[in-house]
C-alpha cells in the first residue's frame, strides 16, 4: 500500500477514535484497562488491523503512518496508544504461523491478539501440536483479547529440545482466549489504562497450525509484502512514538500553563522567567530531535523494505538507537516540564501529573530502556549480544 493510501486510512481511523479516547481517558485510569467505549471504537475503526495483510482483511499500512496513529492517540492517552502499538505488533507476529493458522486467527476481523513474552512458557510436544503451560505479564489490552500469544520453549520427554544453534527451540503459540485465565496484576505508577495484566495457561492444547518459530525471516505467504520485511524491529517505533506522544502532550500543556500562571509570591507569569524559557527551549529541542530521528529511521528501513529485502543488522542498530533515544528524551522532557510546572505538576487535577507518570513508566520498557543502548553498542563493536533481537 502506498504512503498516500495509508495516510488516508489512518486519518479515517483517528477521526473515529480520538474523540472517544479523549472522552473516556480518565475512566481508563481508574479501571486500569481501556473503557468499553474506547475498546469498541478502536476495534470497529480497524485500529488493530494496520499491520495485518490485505489478503487477511487488514490495511497493511506503511510503517510511518502506523507510527503516526500511535503517536496521535498517545497524545490523548498514553495507555491507549501503548495498547494500539502492542496489539498491532502482536498481529504482525502472526507471520510466524503457517498460513492455516493465520487465516484462523484473522477469520474474525474483530480479532484482538495480546500476550507477553517472558518468562517463556513450556511447550510440551504432543501428537498434532503442543501443550502450553505458563504465565506471562504485560499482556496489554488484556480485557479485549480474543487470542493470547505465548512465547514458549519446546520440551519433549521432559527435556528442552535443543536446536542446531545450541539453544532451546522456541515457538510462538497462539491460544484461544477462553483457554486462558486473566489475572488482575496491573497495579502501576503509569500507563494504567493499558490494562497490561497477566495471562495464565495450563496444559492448553495448541495445534501446529497455530504455532511457529519466531525467526520472522521466513514469513508465511500471506505476509509477503514489504511491510513484513522489518523482522522483529517492526514494533520498536510504536514504543518510541508512544513516549513521544506523551511528551508532546506534556510540552503543550506546560506551555499553555506558563503563559497563564503567576506563581505564588511572584509578580510575573511563569513564561517570563529566563530560567523557564531556557528549560522550555531545551525540552523542545530534545523532543524535536528525537521525533525527527525516529521517523527518519522508520523511513530509512522502509526504503530498504520496498526493495523486497529484509532489514539488515545495520538497520537494526539504527532502529534500536533511535527508539532508545526517543524514550530517554521523552522522560527527560517530562522532567523539564515538571520543573517548569511547579506545584501544579504534582496535582491530580492537572494532566501533567499523569503525563509525568506515563513517561517514566514508558522509560522502563525492555525494548528501548537505557540498557538497550548497551545492546546496540555491543552490536556496533561486534561483541556477543545480550539482546535476542539482534540474533533473529
Amino acid at each position: 500500500m502506498t504512503s498516500e493510501s495509508s495516510a488516508h486510512i489512518i486519518d479515517t481511523i483517528l477521526a473515529r477514535v480520538l474523540p472517544v479516547v479523549r472522552a473516556h481517558a480518565s475512566e481508563g485510569e481508574q479501571l486500569r484497562r481501556l473503557p468499553a467505549p474506547t475498546a469498541e471504537a478502536l476495534i470497529s475503526a480497524g485500529a488493530f488491523l494496520a499491520q495485518v495483510p490485505a489478503s487477511l482483511g487488514g490495511f497493511e499500512c506503511a510503517p510511518a503512518e502506523v507510527a503516526r496513529m500511535v503517536e496521535e492517540i498517545s497524545k490523548v492517552d498514553g495507555g491507549t496508544g501503548f495498547v494500539v502499538g502492542n496489539i498491532n505488533s502482536q498481529a504482525y507476529s502472526m507471520l510466524a504461523l503457517p498460513v492455516e493458522g493465520a487465516r484462523e486467527v484473522f477469520a474474525d476481523k474483530r480479532a484482538v491478539i495480546v500476550g507477553g513474552a517472558f518468562p517463556p512458557a513450556r511447550a510440551e510436544v504432543v501428537p498434532g501440536g503442543y501443550r502450553i503451560t505458563g504465565q506471562a505479564p504485560f499482556s496489554s489490552g488484556a480485557h479485549m483479547a480474543t487470542w493470547v500469544t505465548a512465547f514458549s520453549m519446546v520440551v519433549e520427554n521432559g527435556a528442552p529440545v535443543i536446536g542446531p544453534h545450541g539453544m532451546p527451540n522456541m515457538v510462538l503459540a497462539v491460544l484461544r482466549r477462553e483457554d486462558c485465565e486473566l489475572l488482575d496484576t496491573w497495579n502501576t505508577m503509569g500507563l494504567r489504562s493499558s490494562g497490561s495484566h497477566d495471562f495464565k495457561y495450563t496444559n492448553v492444547f495448541v495445534p501446529t497450525a497455530r504455532a511457529g518459530v519466531l525467526s520472522l525471516g521466513n514469513p508465511n505467504d500471506l505476509f509477503s509484502g514489504p511491510v513484513f520485511r522489518a523482522r522483529l524491529w517492526s514494533g520498536h517505533p510504536a514504543f518510541a512514538v508512544t513516549a513521544l506522544g506523551v511528551a508532546r502532550a506534556a510540552l503543550d500543556e506546560v506551555t499553555a500553563l506558563a503563559l497563564r500562571k503567576t506563581p505564588n509570591f511572584m509578580a510575573k507569569k511563569v513564561a517570563e522567567s529566563q530560567s523557564v524559557q531556557r528549560l522550555l527551549g531545551r525540552a523542545e529541542a530534545r523532543w524535536r530531535a528525537a521525533h525527527s530521528y525516529i521517523y527518519e529511521t522508520i523511513e530509512e528501513l522502509w526504503k530498504h523494505q520496498l526493495t523486497g529485502e529484509f532489514v539488515t543488522n545495520a538497520h537494526a542498530i539504527d532502529m534500536q538507537l533511535a527508539a532508545c533515544f526517543a524514550i530517554e528524551s521523552s522522560r527527560e522532557v517530562s522532567e523539564m516540564v515538571h520543573e517548569i510546572a511547579g506545584s501544579t505538576g504534582f496535582q491530580e487535577a492537572s494532566p501533567l501529573e499523569q503525563l509525568f507518570r506515563d513517561a517514566h513508566t514508558m522509560s522502563q520498557h525492555a525494548f528501548a530502556s537505557a540498557a538497550r543502548f548497551e545492546s546496540a553498542a555491543k552490536a556496533i563493536l561486534g561483541f556477543e549480544n545480550d539482546w535476542a533481537f539482534f540474533k533473529l
